[in-house]
């Protein structure tokens, strides 16, 4: 059975949830966070024999998937067929694949990334965080700009707006190194940070300022932070410069991650 899941049903969510706790970084984070019953936010799920084996979940506009096998693709994606409000639907590779190949869905675009973890105390070099600075909501603007300039984010559904509402709501971990004229040269950020894990993104540098090994400097303080907490570290990537960045910094790529867009 698909429906819409409630509070009534966490139990089994989080029995579901906990068999791929690095894959269901954002599920969890956005469960954990926002609950059953957030207006912006819907979670589905099938149901059988009283277990979740796969779970669909809206926030604002998009969407995100995962699922043990091809029961209830169907009524998955019948959902992103009637609702003409979304952007964006993700999850692992193998998911997303069983809504083009069970249930036939077709995507106007595709974007494939390789999914990587880091557990906490992951062997690494050592690298010197000094002149890593935590940016606050107050630096919101610096933030946008340095994204705005970022070739790689012209897709990203993130707006100024949202940017704002997670960092008011403590959504957002970011750490940034400063230019030379006071704006950020580089950033990284965590976000969906739950019981088990934390995911990386926005991660970039001003064009000017690459090769100095600024963002290493903050996805490296990044791990620092949850190494203390004890919580596996999650990313994905298309950039192979990326890849090896993140290799060294202790993280190992175990999936895929897939973006289909409306």
């Amino acid at each position: 059975m698909f429906r819409r899941l409630t509070a009534s049903d966490h139990d089994r969510v989080v029995a579901y949830l906990s068999k791929r706790p690095a894959l269901h970084t954002f599920l969890t984070g956005d469960i954990e966070r926002y609950g059953y019953d957030a207006p912006f936010q819907e979670v589905y799920g099938y149901l059988s024999d009283g277990n979740v084996s796969a779970i669909l979940l809206r926030f604002y506009g998009s969407y995100i998937f995962s699922s043990e096998g091809p029961a209830g693709v169907a009524e998955v994606v019948r959902m992103l067929q009637s609702n003409t409000a979304w952007s964006m639907v993700q999850g692992d590779s193998v998911s997303l694949s069983l809504l083009q190949d069970v249930g036939g869905f077709q995507p106007r675009f595709v974007r494939e990334f390789a999914f990587a973890e880091r557990p906490p105390g992951a062997p690494r070099p050592f690298v010197d965080t000094t002149g890593v600075h935590q940016a606050t909501v107050d630096h919101v603007g610096q933030l946008w700009q340095l994204r705005k300039s970022i070739a790689e984010f012209a897709n990203s559904n993130t707006t100024e707006l949202s940017l704002r509402q997670s960092f008011e709501a403590g959504d957002t971990l970011c750490f940034y190194v400063p230019g030379e004229r006071g704006e950020m040269a580089a950033s990284a950020s965590a976000v969906a940070e739950n019981t088990w894990t934390a995911m990386v993104v926005g991660v970039c540098t001003r064009p000017l300022y690459r090769g100095l090994g600024y963002a290493t400097r903050c996805v490296a303080k990044l791990c620092d932070v949850f190494d203390e907490r004890g919580k596996t570290l999650c990313l994905y990537y298309d950039n192979p410069n990326a890849g090896g960045i993140y290799r060294r910094l202790g993280f190992a790529v175990t999936s895929g991650w897939t973006q289909f867009f409306r």
